[in-house]
């Protein structure tokens, strides 16, 4: 399977609240991406390293998330807005089987989502039947 580098969300997450609307839009991104997704807290993020970034609704309202959008506005790298997110479909196939499964959803894993994947592949995983964390989607 291919591997690809985590998409950076960038938004507002200066409180539990705002934090927990970005982290749950994160899981929209990896979901209808295909990539996993990373929750950007605070400044401290190397552009590099990821695939690109999604900027959520009201990233330009704390220094923090505004300081890193206007960078990856600034970089030649691939920036989305979260409108745009939003165009593309939801995943039904496994990012890990590659099954079609109506129920396959990200999962919460190492401080980010995963891609898309199916209860048993969670299930295998949560098991030890799985090395390693969930791969990426093909």
């Amino acid at each position: 399977m291919l591997a690809h580098r985590p998409t950076l969300v960038v938004g507002n997450t200066t409180t539990p609240d705002s934090y927990a609307d970005v982290r749950a839009f994160a899981c929209d991104v990896a979901d209808r991406l295909r990539l996993p997704a990373v929750v950007a807290v605070g400044r401290d993020h190397d552009l590099t390293q990821y695939e690109g970034v999604v900027l959520a609704d009201g990233w330009e309202t704390s220094f923090e998330s505004a300081a890193l959008g206007c960078e990856a506005l600034c970089e030649d790298m691939c920036v989305m807005l979260a409108s745009d997110v939003y165009e593309h479909p939801i995943t039904i196939r496994c990012g890990h089987c590659g099954d079609v499964d109506p129920e396959a959803a990200p999962v919460w894993l190492d401080g980010r989502w995963t891609t898309s994947v199916c209860p048993s592949c969670v299930e295998a995983h949560a098991c030890g039947g799985l090395v390693g964390v969930l791969p990426v989607a093909v």
